[in-house]
């Protein structure tokens, strides 16, 4: 099955047969011309690598710009998820947030209704929590704008409390790094 390589060879017999024997019209023996038929091969050899390179390259720009747009859609997608991600937990918080009244209307009781709330509240936010919703703990932080929303002040006598949350109002999350809703505090202020 292994194939045959067999060498083929020109003699261009109107110019030269060998070194020794010339025709009459050549001076001198031209053992470095080709035959105007290899020439003609050899030039058609010449464009068409020519051509394949700029086929390449041209190919090559097209899959560079092929996977530069597949890219960008994908991170249009992932964005457009994520925001509608963002929306349906923005919507579930004030059932949470219903939850957590619930509760503390029930401290200092027990049962099964009051068990039965603490588990479907914590089913709900560990759901939430797994795919990256975070409570903002600001008490005793610096006040930041970015995560927290003041609705009051208390004054302190104190210099290291002025600017600090005293008390969180409300609970704040974040969702991916960016505030989902912000925390209602009260912000500590130098009299």
């Amino acid at each position: 099955m292994g194939e045959e390589k067999t060498e083929i060879t020109f003699t261009d017999k109107r110019r030269i047969k060998s070194a020794d024997d010339t025709c009459g019209d050549a001076a001198a023996p031209d053992l470095e011309r080709t035959p105007t038929f290899v020439e003609k091969l050899q030039s058609q050899v010449a464009e068409n690598d020519q051509r394949l390179r700029e086929y390449i390259a041209a190919h090559k720009e097209r899959v560079a710009e092929m996977d530069r747009v597949r890219r960008r859609l994908e991170d249009e997608a992932g964005a457009r998820a994520e925001g509608k991600f963002a929306g349906l937990v923005a919507e579930l918080l004030p059932a949470l947030d219903g939850l957590d009244r619930a509760l503390e209307a029930a401290a200092g009781t027990s049962g099964p209704l009051v068990e039965g709330v603490r588990l479907v509240r914590g089913s709900l936010f560990e759901a939430m929590r797994k795919r990256g919703l975070e409570t903002v703990d600001c008490v005793g932080k610096p006040f930041d704008p970015e995560v927290a929303q003041a609705v009051g002040a208390a004054p302190v006598d104190d210099e290291a409390r002025d600017n600090i949350v005293l008390e969180q109002l409300a609970p704040g999350y974040r969702l991916g790094g960016r505030a989902l809703r912000h925390a209602l505090v009260r912000v500590g202020r130098k009299a």
